[in-house]
């Protein structure tokens, strides 16, 4: 590898990723406080090695740099140590650790294997491969490398905390739950391991255990910050809010929290404050979900000023989509109130996820759309929107959420009128009439669950066993609108429940988003959890039943969806029992099939 290769690959790099995707809130770790730096610091050069000793110096400034948060020349001085002998151990780990501080989370991978190949002895290696991979969610990966740091180094508690953490990720809670078990067993004054054990519990909705272990890690060290900030987040999760912003605010007016975890607590901060109703206050603390060091930021490559409150009238700005595509539905609500705003002499330009185009051109005609698309760069998501060209003739843009500050400050900015979405209106009709033919019936879609079901969503979704009683309500049709790997569980309603879920022909439910929109207006009812489809039935505003957890922030403190007029929600006391929820769904359910029911009766009469 040239010089100029190596410069030119760390350009490049750079521009793609300027900060390193953020370490995981329980990870404990820091490759760049490994002791392979005090190891470079103290060698004392062996003169009959020539390469070593030309090497030493460069690695020696690298250190310096890496402690001094120079990580661009610390890398660039760690590849010239590298080229002069690629067999330096050392050299490869000074690199790997400037490389993955400076975000460069591909050629840090790399480096680090290299070390570890030169090294396999080295127990920091494999700890800061396995952080490393676990940033980029390579969890089996990092599994693997937490594993080997535990035998290894069996009296330190960061192995299995680590470990454990990456087994709760991937929902192999039992296995997280005996690795903390054995850790504490020998380390029971550990506030580390008490308080990680809390977040096995947490992702199990196992709320009330979850705390006592965070309580316990807080007797322990009182002021652990991280402690304090998961019992808000539990409480949070419950839907009492009051009590997480508690929590949450101790947690950093501790200021001992580092910039990923402070990031990942004024997050949480935002979320509660929507989620109790604050907007006057909460829009503006949401900004906070565009720090870099947030772990679920998004980075954007948009070459324009990004707007901050300045006024909208004549401007034109460009907003694009962020988080899921359901997320984008749902703030575009704001979409005709920002067009007014603007006004005759402005513009808008909405950057959007490309399957929601056509129906987002409908619905805003006087608006120029457009796709946006992201691409993972060194574990980071880097968004832009290609099709532009004219950006010399834009004043702003804005992550779509962030017009809320100026459109959404009180419940009463939220319009009461449904639909500010628009269908084709003939692919509206064609529904019907193909609905027409399933017979007599409320005529309802119904969803039950994300295409994203990781371990740590999977607890906001009752689980498909729960829909047995309900798919059995007389007089309700069942269609479809799950995306998906859905198969096995409609199979199952037919065999095992002895219920239909009617597929309709000609559409793809994932893809064709547009369609999808006229067949939820079709349809009499939607039901399901929030997702991308029951976001876009209620936003065109088909009548819309919402199965959710209780308290959720886009309920926005009012026990609804004030984003969407024709939608009611169905939520839980607490989210790890559905129950109650779905017998309140299936009652009212019964009603409006009845209705449906005497309503065609009396219209043949």
């Amino acid at each position: 590898m040239t010089d100029a290769t190596q410069n030119t690959t760390l350009d490049q790099a750079l521009d793609a990723a300027p900060l390193a995707n953020p370490m995981p809130a329980d990870a404990v770790g820091d490759a760049a406080k490994s002791q392979a730096l005090q190891t470079v610091l103290r060698f004392k050069n062996n003169k009959s090695d020539d390469k070593l000793r030309k090497a030493m110096p460069l690695m020696k400034r690298a250190v310096r740099l890496i402690n001094e948060e120079k990580y661009r020349e610390a890398a660039q001085l760690g590849l010239q140590a590298v080229n002069i002998d690629e067999n330096l151990s050392l050299a490869c780990h000074i690199t790997a650790i400037a490389l993955d501080k400076l975000g460069v989370a591909s050629l840090a991978l790399g480096m680090y294997e290299r070390a570890l190949k030169l090294s396999p002895e080295e127990p920091e290696i494999y700890q800061n491969l396995g952080l490393l991979a676990w940033r980029m969610d390579l969890y089996d990966v990092a599994e693997k490398f937490f594993r080997i740091f535990c035998r290894m180094m069996p009296e330190h508690v960061e192995g299995p905390n680590n470990l454990a953490c990456v087994l709760r990720d991937k929902g192999e809670f039992e296995s997280a739950i005996e690795v903390l078990r054995a850790a504490i067993y020998e380390n029971q004054e550990s506030s580390l391991l008490w308080n990680s054990l809390g977040t096995v519990m947490m992702e199990q909705t196992e709320f009330d255990n979850a705390v006592l272990f965070y309580e316990q890690a807080l007797q322990l060290e009182p002021n652990l910050a991280r402690a304090y900030h998961n019992i808000g987040y539990c409480r949070a999760t419950e839907g009492r809010h009051d009590i997480a912003l508690e929590h949450l605010q101790k947690a950093l007016d501790l200021g001992v929290l580092p910039a990923n975890e402070r990031a990942e607590t004024e997050h949480a901060i935002a979320i509660s404050l929507i989620g109790s109703g604050q907007l006057d206050k909460a829009w503006d603390a949401y900004e906070c979900r565009n720090n870099p060091r947030y772990g679920g930021a998004t980075s954007y490559s948009i070459p324009l000023k990004q707007w901050d409150g300045e006024p909208l009238e004549g401007k034109k700005i460009l907003v694009v989509g962020e988080q899921g595509l359901g997320d984008e539905v749902m703030f575009l609500n704001m979409g005709h109130d920002l067009i007014d705003r603007l006004g005759p002499e402005g513009s808008l330009t909405i950057g959007v996820v490309p399957r929601l185009e056509a129906l987002m051109q409908r619905s805003f005609p006087t608006a120029k759309v457009t796709k946006h698309s992201t691409v993972r760069s060194n574990a980071i998501p880097l968004r832009g929107c290609p099709l532009i060209t004219d950006w010399d003739t834009y004043d702003f843009w804005a992550p779509m959420a962030s017009v809320l500050r100026a459109l959404r400050t009180d419940i009463k900015d939220f319009p009461t009128e449904s639909g500010f979405l628009t269908p084709d209106p003939e692919r509206v009709e064609h529904w019907k009439n193909e609905l027409a033919k399933l017979g007599p019936g409320l005529k309802t879609g119904i969803l039950w669950k994300s295409m994203l079901m990781t371990a740590k969503r999977s607890k906001y979704y009752s689980p498909f066993t729960q829909w047995k009683d309900t798919l059995k309500t007389e007089g309700v049709v069942w269609v479809n609108l799950q995306y998906g790997e859905c198969a096995e569980d409609i199979e199952r309603a037919e065999k095992e429940f002895g219920v239909k879920i009617h597929q309709m022909e000609g559409i793809n439910l994932k893809d064709d988003l547009d369609d999808l929109a006229a067949l939820c207006v079709a349809l009499d009812l939607v039901v399901g959890p929030m997702n991308a489809t029951t976001n876009i039935a209620a936003g065109s505003g088909a009548r819309t039943a919402i199965i959710g957890a209780p308290n959720a922030w886009p309920y926005l403190g009012t026990g609804e969806l004030p984003w969407y007029p024709t939608a009611k929600v169905f939520a839980p006391d607490t989210i790890n029992n559905w129950k109650p929820a779905m017998k309140s769904f299936r009652e009212w359910l019964t009603e409006q099939a009845t209705k449906e029911t005497d309503a065609k009766v009396k219209g043949a009469a």
